[in-house]
Order: C-alpha cells, then structure tokens, then sequence
C-alpha cells in the first residue's frame, strides 16, 4: 500500500510539472507569415554555419546550393569556389562545382574547417589547430590541443583577415595565426567556462571581430569588448548587433557591444534571427515570427507554422524540416 500511495504520488508530481511548463504567449497577434517553399528532403544535420539535406544537398547562409554531397557526410563549409564536407575520422570531401571533386584523410576527426586560396585551417575534435596547403595537404602550422569538455553542436569555422588566419576553438579562445609567417600571433580568451564554452558565433565585419560562446558576447576593433549574455542566437551586419537570449530577451546593440534597447518576451525560446534592411524578425519556437525595428523601438509578433526538426538561418529566410520561410 505505501508502494502504491508513493507511485502516485511520484507520478503526480511528474504530471504537474508538466502542466506547470510555461510557454511564451503573445499579448497580441498580426497576422499570418506563410510559408515560402518546400525543399523536397529534410534536414539531417547542423553545424555552427551550415546545414545538411537528406538527399545531400547544402544550406549556405545564401540558401539552397546546387552543391551535394555523398551519403555519410556532413556539409561544413564553402567559399567562392569550394564546398567542403566531413566524416569521421578525418575524410574530407571537397566539391567544386558540379562536376569536379576531390577526396583526402587527414590524421583524425575534424570540427570544423575553412578555405582561402591555399590554405587550409582545421579545428580538429580534440581541440588541436593546424594549418595544410589544400592542393598538398601538406601541414604548415600546429597549434597543440588543449583541454574542452562537452561542447555546443554549433561550432564556427574558422576566418581569415588578411595575412592572419582567426581560429574559433572548442574552449572559448579565438588564436590568431599570421599565415605566411607559420607564427602565433595572439590568444584571445573569449570565456573561461568549464563546459559548452566553444565558440557558437564567428564573424568579421568591417575589418572588426565578433565573436559569441553560450556564456559571453565579444568584439575586437579600434577597441576590446566583451559582456555576459547567454546567447541562444547573435546576428552582425553594419546596421548593428542582435543577440537573442535564452532568458527570452532580443538585444540590440551598437557596434562597440552598448546596449541599445532589450525587449522582453516572457518564456521565449527563440530559433534563429534574420536581419533585412526593413527589419529584424526573430523565430519563436512555439510557432511564431517576432519583426522588431532595427532599434527595438517597437515590434510585431506573427504567427507561422513550424515543424518538428532541425531549424536553420540563412541571410534571407528560416528553414525548418523540409519547409523554408523567405523574409526577403
């Protein structure tokens, strides 16, 4: 009888906390954002930047590429001429075009990675840093590994500046390399938390370095800034910087990271941010769209439909399951 008089109890603490979940609630609703198109395959796999489709085919932050991948790999970066995928272990898949492609093993599991010209910069698994030539696979620079324990599944690649190649490490560092030189040039510490502390943001706008973990905010230009935001989505372009929380917060802030105006969306848990020259909208994940002024000035909260799976953000819409959202 005890036995029993505790499973129900048990199992109705379980139910009421269940039914005690809150939800984000709009105060008022506009109107209805349709969606745009179907993808004809689903996605399957995210990184830091990119996306992966079922039938192999990539999201870019510029939308659906023409680029596919075999079955097994997953889509990590592209340039101008290059896409590049990964499979554990170290195998690299790199298409160009349509019709041509290569294939080579590098010594362990990779990140992540990027391409410039020649050059190829590796953030492997264990957290360890190289530079190769792409043609050669030739290895160039080795930066050691260091110590990073659990990760967020969104990892940045890496940037190149000039002469200097940026590396986003999977321990909230950004290690700046000086390419021709094979030399370091400086170690930045973005965050020093003892997990999911990698780098989930990685952008260079205007010659000025933005850069995210789940914990804190940071920029370097004609100065150094860095702030504490748990950041579940961050977006930069010359018109300013947008970070949504997890605490259910939009930010805007000016370039130097100052604080311009918060919004406050009570239980929010937001998916994605999109900036257009008009406005920036924000995806919500119990099915709606949030347009804000770039300022924050005022906002609109839109409906929209939104399945279950993987979500991505392009330059111009969101992409969910095997649906897409074009905002601009």
């Amino acid at each position: 009888m005890a036995k029993t008089s505790f499973l129900v109890l048990l199992l109705s603490l379980v139910f009421l906390g269940c039914s005690s979940k809150e939800y984000y609630e709009p105060k008022e609703i506009k109107d209805s954002i349709a969606i745009s198109g179907h993808l004809k395959s689903n996605i399957i796999e995210l990184n830091g930047e990119n996306a992966t489709l079922e039938d192999g085919r990539i999201l870019t932050k510029k939308g659906l590429d023409l680029s596919r991948f075999p079955q097994g790999y997953r889509f990590v970066y592209k340039n101008d001429i290059w896409a590049l995928g990964l499979k554990t272990g170290g195998t690299v898949f790199a298409i160009k075009g349509e019709n041509e492609s290569i294939s080579f093993k590098l010594p362990k599991t990779i990140a992540t990675l990027a391409l410039k010209d020649d050059l190829l910069a590796v953030v492997f698994a264990d957290n360890e840093l190289a530079l190769y030539e792409f043609s050669t696979q030739t290895l160039l620079f080795k930066e050691p590994a260091s110590e990073s324990i659990v990760v967020d599944m969104r990892i940045a690649s890496p940037r190149f500046l000039n002469d200097l190649v940026l590396f986003p490490t999977l321990d909230g560092r950004i290690v700046i390399i000086n390419a021709p030189e094979k030399e370091l040039v400086r170690t930045i510490i973005v965050s020093s938390e003892q997990y999911f502390n990698n780098i989930i943001y990685f952008n260079v706008v205007n010659d000025v370095l933005y850069a995210a973990t789940p914990s804190k905010v940071y920029t370097l230009g004609e100065k150094e800034a860095r702030v504490s935001l748990e950041a579940r989505n961050m977006l930069v372009n010359e018109k300013g910087v947008w970070v949504a929380t997890k605490q259910g917060e939009i930010i805007a802030l000016d370039h130097a990271l100052q604080v311009i105006k918060k919004q406050k969306f009570p239980f929010a848990h937001f998916l994605g941010i999109v900036a257009t020259d008009e406005a920036v909208y924000v995806a919500e994940k119990e099915e709606y769209i949030i347009s804000l002024k770039h300022d924050l000035s005022s906002y609109e909260v839109h409906e929209t439909s939104l399945e279950e799976g993987f979500f991505y953000s392009s330059n111009t819409g969101f992409y969910f399951g095997d649906v897409y959202i074009e905002l601009k």
